[in-house]
């Protein structure tokens, strides 16, 4: 072998270790990342509700996921499940605040990181009702999370809805506003729902993008106290719109921060803004007095 030729052996292989040590670097910074998301959140300190009191967790996740608990001394009720790999650590957190069963569950549409560890939580706790979206994906993860619920539930728990339904559990009252028809996007067949409690009302808007918040336009709304953000709080044309009508004093992204358009609405409404980025985030209403902590 000549020298020009073990002078190209040698740049190969450099080339070959570079390549794998950043690749090592970049799964090194993966898990590290993912192991300072479970170190933050291991701190968290999860206080079961007391009586009288609503206590409402928008759990962090992997990525930009929802994954919401609403809790009084009693009742349970999910909306949304974040993604597949959020499962484990979304069960922790459920049974850390007691959670032995799910009066309610709400799928507000089939898109993986709202339904991802759905199929675990009806291994894990006993539920009493879901309600999700008639909007078919046609997703592998769908028709599996479809074959759960009719290994685990009566096919009366499982309701499809169709029209604007109402809830009550106690002192919490649920209004639930499926789409009006159906679109070809999984996000503008979104479920959207407002829940009230000694006064205070939260809007939680899945992942409703224009066609969805047109709809919700035309439903007459209240202004409300906390706002979970439509679509992780990406920007949308109307998105405008349903903030000045919503009104609302706190709002919460499931994502790193809110997109511009979006970020300056809610600057706009003198919204306080507030992210599950690798951390939960917890209200809760007593005497009519919503706290956040």
């Amino acid at each position: 072998m000549g020298l020009y030729d073990k002078i190209k052996k040698r740049r190969v292989y450099a080339m070959r270790v570079r390549a794998a040590l950043c690749l090592f670097f970049l799964f090194l910074c993966s898990v590290l990342s993912s192991c300072q998301r479970e170190a933050q959140n291991a701190g968290t300190e999860y206080t079961v509700a007391e009586k009288g009191v609503l206590s409402v967790w928008f759990f962090a996740c992997s990525e930009d996921a929802d994954s919401i608990l609403l809790q009084t001394q009693d009742r349970n009720v999910v909306i949304d499940t974040g993604l597949e790999c959020d499962s484990d650590r979304l069960i922790r957190k459920l049974e850390g605040l007691q959670v032995d069963n799910i009066d309610l569950l709400i799928l507000t549409h089939p898109d993986k990181d709202h339904i991802g560890g759905a199929d675990k939580l009806l291994e894990k706790f006993p539920v009493e009702q879901v309600i999700q979206t008639s909007y078919e994906k046609g997703s592998v993860q769908q028709e599996e999370l479809d074959d759960k619920l009719e290994e685990r539930l009566q096919e009366e728990k499982i309701l499809t809805v169709q029209e604007k339904t109402e809830f009550t559990f106690g002192d919490l009252q649920l209004t639930v506003y499926p789409p009006g028809k159906q679109y070809d996007n999984a996000n503008n067949n979104s479920i959207a729902v407002l829940a009230q409690f000694e006064g205070k009302k939260f809007f939680f808007a899945g992942d409703a993008k224009k066609k969805r918040i047109e709809e919700l336009l035309e439903e007459g709304l209240p202004k409300v106290d906390v706002y979970k953000v439509a679509y992780h709080g990406r920007d949308s044309d109307n998105s405008r719109e349903l903030v000045e009508v919503l009104q609302p004093q706190i709002a919460v992204v499931t994502a790193r921060e809110a997109e511009k358009k979006t970020a300056q609405v809610l600057a706009d409404v003198g919204a306080e803004v507030y992210s599950t980025y690798k951390t939960d985030v917890h209200f809760t209403v007593s005497d009519g007095i919503l706290d956040a902590g």
